[in-house]
């Protein structure tokens, strides 16, 4: 890696302060960040690639969701623009972001390629069963309503790397992955290599508790907010950024500040922590049960990584599964590790997701292949 750099806790309901973490030429630095916007933080990475005269040939980005347009990686062209706009408000929180970072490049780096990987894309062959949605099909159809799925290029990397672990082909593999980040979390169960199903549906907001997103809830919860005059608008801004750990802890976002804060007898913080944990628990028991059985299950990105005690909480009391958690093995985790019992029938394991990594690989192959590669 000749440069790496990240923007933490930019813009983020915690009660940590925004940074701007960079490593490159084997020196690193840290600055603080008091940004508006995911824009401003690209703008102030190229700058730094610029001040140590790093050249870029070509960008990628991580663009969430496609929509029914993408399911391949795709170059950022006067073509493929408009789409990519389209598909702005089918991820409210994530693609306007991305969007704003395309068109950063864009100005700093003119006349070099740039290119949308997408998360739903590793989800494009999920089973009929699983996508569709109990609703007229003619509505469905016309609206584009169906599961898609997210955190596919984490899925891509995590299953590849498990296959590598366990020393078996990915096509005899079982795995659930669990993505839990600080932003998103999601659990996916993939056999042979593809999805059979994950908890995100036709936006990142279903499914498991998240920092500020509140996953499933009855869909009369909508209706009736609507009725009480509250616009789609103010909806979505409570669903999205003022519910999850924020809105149940009424303290952060941030699963570890939550953890720490109930730990000193914060009751709200005590019960958020609890109900992530359960809805945690429960897609691990319904994709065990979808799967037949997982050869192992796999906790990524930040918070699967470092929460430990999220892991015992999720993965407490259920040996008669076949998942045992090794304790010391648990706690110790900081980096790639099982953590489940020797001889228990489904593995547990620590994985850091690496979806960057996928994100060079499939720039690198189209820049190759369209004859660009320096």
């Amino acid at each position: 890696v000749v440069a790496a750099g990240k923007a933490r806790n930019l813009a983020a309901q915690t009660q940590s302060a925004a940074v701007i973490e960079w490593q490159m030429g084997g020196r690193s630095g840290s600055q603080p960040a008091d940004l508006p916007g995911h824009r401003q933080a690209a703008e102030a990475h190229l700058a730094l690639l610029a001040q140590n005269e790093v050249p870029v040939d070509a960008v990628g980005h991580r663009f969430v969701h496609g929509g029914d347009w993408f399911h391949h990686t795709a170059k950022v062209d006067a073509n493929t623009l408009p789409k990519l706009r389209a598909c702005l408000p089918l991820a409210p929180i994530h693609n306007p972001n991305s969007f704003a970072v395309i068109e950063a490049c864009a100005e700093a780096l003119p006349g070099v390629p740039q290119y949308a990987v997408f998360d739903t894309a590793f989800h494009a062959q999920m089973p009929a069963a699983a996508r569709r949605y109990a609703l007229p099909r003619a509505l469905a159809e016309q609206q584009g309503f169906h599961k898609v799925g997210f955190h596919g290029l984490s899925c891509q990397y995590v299953s590849g790397r498990m296959a590598e672990l366990l020393g078996r082909p990915l096509d005899d593999l079982k795995l659930i992955i669990c993505h839990l980040g600080t932003g998103g979390a999601s659990v996916t169960a993939v056999q042979g290599g593809h999805t059979l199903d994950t908890s995100m549906g036709c936006s990142p907001l279903a499914g498991l508790v998240m920092s500020t997103r509140s996953g499933d809830l009855d869909p009369e919860i909508v209706l009736a907010l609507v009725r009480q005059g509250h616009s789609a608008e103010e909806i979505e801004v409570l669903l999205n950024q003022q519910s999850g750990l924020v809105g149940l802890s009424g303290y952060s976002s941030n699963l570890e500040e939550v953890i720490a804060a109930a730990e000193t007898g914060d009751a709200n913080c005590q019960i958020a922590f609890e109900v992530y944990a359960h809805r945690l628990r429960l897609y691990l028991g319904a994709y065990t049960w979808l799967l037949g059985g997982a050869d192992a299950i796999v906790f990524t990105d930040d918070v699967g990584v470092r929460a430990w005690r999220l892991r015992e909480a999720a993965c407490r009391g259920v040996e008669r599964l076949g998942v045992a958690l090794d304790e010391a093995e648990n706690r110790g985790a900081s980096g790639e590790a099982r953590i489940s019992r020797a001889g228990a029938p489904t593995q547990v394991w620590v994985v850091p997701t690496d979806e960057e990594r996928v994100i060079y690989a499939e720039v690198l192959q189209a820049v190759g292949a369209s004859g660009q590669r320096r």
